[in-house]
């Protein structure tokens, strides 16, 4: 505003103001501010318009031009445009205004074009839409003001969209665990489990440093209740692989092999060490010589949401090596539940399970996710 009142007072007013046949000011209101307070001279030009359908568009299109706008700006004015604009295509085909909904063109050319109206994309401009329709105020600023960008504010709202609709399914789900799933809300050290019983503990314990004393008390727990020849697998944080290995190892078991599970959603940065994580690594450990089948040490897992529980993983994997490491009717355990996966699959392979779940609000969720499943 500033640089323009100088140019204005400089050089006098190059571009005129325009207003409508009602002398209403349509474009240029800081032109005709500036000009007021230097006593210039106004200049104006008066535009006609078929209609006030045109007029609007006018008004909104000349906004759409100005180059300090953010994308979710430029998406807000075309948005609260598009009636406008879809009156007008209605118009242009012969069509009466009846309120009925009339598409003229397939919904995705439709998007496509005010898509190109705000300058982005039409899958952007739908994104934007959506971020606007959420009504969240504060996610709304901060992608104006550029703190959080169009695709990752999607993202988060599909989010809460997808975990509101799991959540709404599951509160329908009365709870009705098989004979052979057994569930604790409680501590995994607490839980009642018989020694030399169990045929493979597969788990995915928190990652962070400082609960790396987590898998200590695992070690100690799966060389009590793991029988002979059984397994224990646990996902691992990469900077914790070294520290891991010599703690199960501490309490007598054996480390046997690494496998990776690929991941096919969003990769992780690691940006002190300039490395794209495409991989998670699974830690085998074993009591005494494995005896199940052959796998591999390779597996691409589905990246399939963290809806209920923001260290889900998916089944998969589980699938494949509880299929293989274990025999039909053998205990499963996993001592760090979430939201139940890893018993879904042992449900499906007809396995017993056991699980522990620390947190009141996962566990709810995992017996409701593990009796869903169970009925499929």
């Amino acid at each position: 505003f500033d640089q323009l009142r100088d140019s204005i007072r400089d050089n006098g007013l190059y571009l005129p103001v325009i207003i409508n046949e009602n002398n209403i000011l349509l474009d240029g209101h800081h032109r005709y501010k500036i000009c007021k307070e230097l006593g210039i001279e106004l200049k104006y030009k008066v535009k006609k318009f078929e209609n006030k359908t045109d007029e609007i568009i006018f008004v909104g299109e000349c906004n759409l031009q100005r180059r300090q706008l953010e994308p979710l700006q430029r998406i807000i004015l075309v948005s609260k445009l598009e009636p406008y604009y879809r009156e007008r295509a209605l118009e242009r085909k012969g069509y009466k205004n009846t309120g009925d909904v009339v598409e003229i063109l397939p919904q995705g050319k439709v998007r496509d074009e005010l898509g190109a109206k705000a300058n982005v994309s039409g899958k952007q401009y739908e994104k934007g839409k959506k971020i606007l329709d959420s009504g969240n105020e504060k996610l709304i600023k901060e992608v104006i003001s550029g703190d959080v960008t169009i695709n990752k504010a999607y993202k988060e709202i599909r989010k809460n969209e997808k975990r509101k609709e799991r959540h709404d399914i599951l509160k329908q789900t009365q709870v009705n665990l098989p004979d052979t799933v057994q569930l604790y809300n409680d501590d995994f050290n607490n839980i009642p489990i018989k020694d030399d019983s169990v045929a493979l503990i597969f788990t995915d314990p928190p990652y962070h440093e400082i609960y790396l004393h987590l898998y200590d008390q695992l070690g100690k727990q799966a060389a009590r209740v793991l029988r002979d020849g059984g397994s224990l697998l646990c996902f691992a944080g990469h900077h914790q692989i070294g520290k891991i290995i010599s703690m199960m190892e501490k309490y007598g078991l054996d480390f046997h092999w690494p496998i990776a599970v690929l991941h096919s959603g969003p990769s992780a940065s690691v940006f002190g060490l300039k490395v794209l994580v495409s991989y998670t690594p699974i830690l085998w450990f074993t009591k005494g010589k494995y005896q199940g089948e052959f796998v591999r040490d390779v597996i691409k897992s589905e990246f399939q949401g963290k809806e209920l529980h923001d260290w889900a993983q998916s089944t998969v994997e589980s699938d494949y090596y509880i299929k293989y490491m274990t025999i039909e009717n053998e205990i499963v355990y996993d001592p760090f539940l979430g939201q139940g996966t890893f018993g879904v699959s042992a449900v499906k392979q007809k396995r017993q399970f056991i699980g522990a779940e620390i947190n009141k609000e996962h566990f709810e969720n995992a017996q409701r996710v593990i009796t869903f499943a169970n009925r499929e």
